[in-house]
């Protein structure tokens, strides 16, 4: 993941990260994009007006992210005088709602001028709702309901858009869940990259395999043998492998793999193409580590071609 200047326009995809102040927007973008723990957060300040970045992610795919600040003088004026240069060419709307809010009727209102905007200058945009803050409720049944609640509550207010609705916290995995389920959509050539891990996985018959985003550790896309395992298993490992390289860093040491073998399975998590890590796990016994490498090794130029 690099920065850059001078990309070709039409490979950005523009993402606007809209919200109140103090819902958390900076802090989720810091946390995915640069490499902050949650703990580090606590010493960001509140965003200034726009904050531009942009993001190579996998190659070609550049997310040209606009980190909106929340203060009520620049929300007036994204609604108002910069309505096109917010609004216009947008290819992911990301709205955060707090669940702190003490006033969540004015929160709706916002998200709806943010909607009535973005239709009319981005028609065709996906719009993401994030319901952040959920580590305040500690009880699952009850974080299910109040996520119900809103993707309820939005549905009804969102004629032209189909805004998908996550629970999310930057203390737990649920982040990772939400971000991975964004840039995959974006990636152009998802569904070759999807066919092409299902092969390297009954070739090599790998019992589960992952491509994770080499810097943010996103999961890029996932297969696995095991009916039972499920995808959102993976945001742990993208969580964990984040904080285990904040405190490499913090030891003045490198992260650069794991591999982890016992009676029950092999597992590895390397780097695989310029722009991404992979996680092969097996649990054949009769499958040698070092044929599992081998066949990592083997795929590398060819998932190049596809990822990088």
């Amino acid at each position: 993941m690099q920065k850059s200047s001078s990309m070709p326009i039409a490979s950005k995809k523009k993402l606007v990260i809209m919200g109140r102040s103090g819902a958390g927007k900076t802090s989720m973008r810091s946390v995915i994009f640069a490499n902050h723990t949650a703990a580090d957060t606590r010493r960001l300040g509140a965003t200034i007006d726009v904050e531009h970045s942009t993001i190579q992610f996998l190659g070609e795919l550049n997310l040209n992210i606009w980190d909106c600040g929340g203060q009520h003088k620049y929300l007036d004026n994204y609604l108002n005088e910069e309505k096109e240069s917010i609004f216009g060419n947008v290819e992911v709307l990301i709205y955060v709602f707090d669940l702190e809010t003490t006033n969540k009727e004015s929160e709706y209102t916002l998200y709806d001028d943010c909607l009535r905007k973005l239709s009319m200058f981005s028609r065709d945009a996906k719009v993401y709702c994030l319901v952040h803050k959920m580590d305040k409720i500690q009880d699952p049944e009850q974080k299910e309901a109040t996520v119900e609640s809103y993707r309820r509550a939005l549905a009804k207010r969102s004629d032209l858009f189909h805004p998908e609705v996550f629970g999310t916290s930057i203390w737990d995995p649920t982040l990772y869940r939400a971000w991975s389920q964004i840039v995959y959509r974006l990636v152009p050539n998802m569904q070759i990259i999807e066919e092409q891990l299902r092969n390297f996985c009954s070739l090599t018959e790998a019992s589960e395999v992952v491509l994770f985003e080499r810097e943010t550790f996103l999961v890029v896309c996932s297969t696995s043998a095991n009916l039972n395992v499920h995808p959102d298993n993976y945001m742990s490992i993208s969580q964990g492998i984040k904080d285990y390289r904040s405190a490499c860093v913090h030891m003045q040491s490198k992260f650069q793999s794991i591999e982890i073998t016992n009676k029950h399975y092999t597992m590895f998590i390397q780097p695989f193409t310029r722009s991404t890590y992979i996680l092969v796990i097996t649990t054949d016994p009769e499958i040698e580590p070092a044929v599992t490498k081998a066949n990592i090794t083997a795929a590398q130029s060819h998932f190049s071609k596809l990822a990088d």
